[in-house]
């Protein structure tokens, strides 16, 4: 994978923060509108934890009466406040650390229910792009792909995602964990290449709205089990935090202009 991102891209980065950034937010954030519990920043380190109970009943406002209350969701989220549009070549970079206790496997989906990143299109539904999972099992993975595996919980890890929106051949995606290159492609990137495939959820093809801007999230999203799920018939099994619930922290956390060449 170095040789193909080597082959693939040169990087110059630009490490000047984009502009927008408001006061009182870590590196230009803010708390995300829906969360069930703020995240807590102390030292540039943002603690981000949920446990049962910890969700917003605020409704989405997308038409379908839908709230993370309703939905099972718990959420402990920072946003940042600058949206990416086509054309746009961004790094967001940051380091996590998750507890060596994690003990979590993930749920009973293709991928973990427990989510620590997303790139997601606004003002649209089932648009959602790229996702960090976490869970004891596989660690945490970029959508499929193994980005930093359990055995490295209880230390700082440092993850890196290099984009260029596009909707044509022009687009380049690179993805860095601790320091190699897990993921390198150069292509359209304004829609995830397994969009509407089995077990790749809130992303329907024919929903796509690639203009809609791409917003960055960082902080933990359970998406456990509410009243839709009991509605739908589905297994508790997976879909519950464990006792105490979830906690990661974060800091370092940073997102920059860049050249693809």
């Amino acid at each position: 994978m170095t040789r193909l991102s080597a082959a693939l891209v040169r990087l110059a980065l630009a490490f000047a923060i984009l502009p927008g950034v408001a006061s009182g937010a870590p590196n230009g954030f803010e708390n995300h509108v829906f969360n069930g519990r703020a995240p807590v920043t102390q030292n540039g380190v943002v603690t981000l934890h949920v446990e049962e109970g910890d969700c917003s009943s605020r409704k989405y406002g997308d038409g379908r009466g839908e709230s993370d209350c309703f939905n099972g969701n718990l959420r402990s989220r920072i946003a940042y406040r600058s949206h990416a549009n086509l054309g746009q070549s961004l790094e967001y970079a940051f380091e996590v650390m998750v507890p060596a206790g994690l003990r979590y496997g993930g749920g009973p989906n293709r991928r973990s229910l427990l989510e620590i990143a997303e790139w997601q299109r606004l003002n649209t539904i089932k648009n959602h792009i790229h996702t960090l999972h976490l869970d004891s099992v596989k660690g945490i993975s970029f959508d499929d792909t193994r980005c930093i595996p359990p055995g490295a919980f209880g230390s700082w890890r440092s993850i890196k995602v290099q984009v260029k929106w596009a909707a044509g051949e022009d687009g380049f995606l690179q993805v860095i964990c601790d320091g190699k290159p897990v993921i390198a492609y150069r292509g359209q990137t304004a829609i995830p290449r397994d969009c509407g495939q089995p077990g790749v959820f809130q992303c329907v093809p024919d929903l796509q709205r690639v203009n809609q801007p791409v917003q960055f999230q960082l902080g933990i999203l359970f998406r456990g089990y509410g009243e839709r799920a009991r509605r739908d018939g589905l297994n508790r099994a997976g879909r519950m935090p464990p006792a105490g619930g979830f906690t990661i922290q974060m800091r370092n956390i940073r997102v920059s202009r860049i050249k693809v060449r």
